[in-house]
């Protein structure tokens, strides 16, 4: 198991790593506000990979986008996981206090990465959100463990 927590201790969490079904890096305008970073860095986790074990009721969210939720700390606003209409939970890699052991398999947005932004090699890049096949392939391995 891997344990994360936010910045001020008030949210808890653990990860089956074996549960992880995908890790992707984000460039798009959201992401890099939400993170003050060059992108985000997400896992798709099986919801039965994830537990709380503290905090879950300090999570607050916020629609970013049409569809798109993200959790946030009450407290110290650090960037929380959060459940996916398509059955994950979307953890955000920065707040692991442990090493997972993945790398990036995909950077989506790279099409609108800041100019200053350099995008780390990964398995794929897309210039947008990543083709649907490519998501049909983590809600596979989400569901059925592939």
């Amino acid at each position: 198991m891997v344990k994360g927590s936010c910045l001020c201790g008030s949210l808890w969490f653990e990860i089956d790593e074996a549960g992880i079904a995908a890790a992707v890096g984000c460039f798009c305008t959201n992401c890099r506000k939400v993170s003050g970073s060059q992108n985000g860095v997400y896992l798709q986790v099986k919801r039965a990979s994830f537990r709380w074990l503290s905090g879950e009721d300090q999570v607050a969210t916020f629609e970013s986008s049409p569809g798109n939720n993200r959790g946030f700390c009450k407290t110290c606003g650090c960037v929380a996981p959060i459940p996916t209409a398509y059955g994950a939970v979307r953890v955000p890699a920065g707040a692991l206090d442990e090493d997972p052991g993945f790398a990036a398999q995909a950077n989506l947005f790279i099409g609108s990465k800041a100019s200053w932004c350099d995008v780390q090699a990964a398995d794929a890049n897309f210039e947008d959100a990543g083709p649907p096949e490519f998501w049909r392939n983590v809600i596979v391995r989400l569901h059925d463990g592939r």
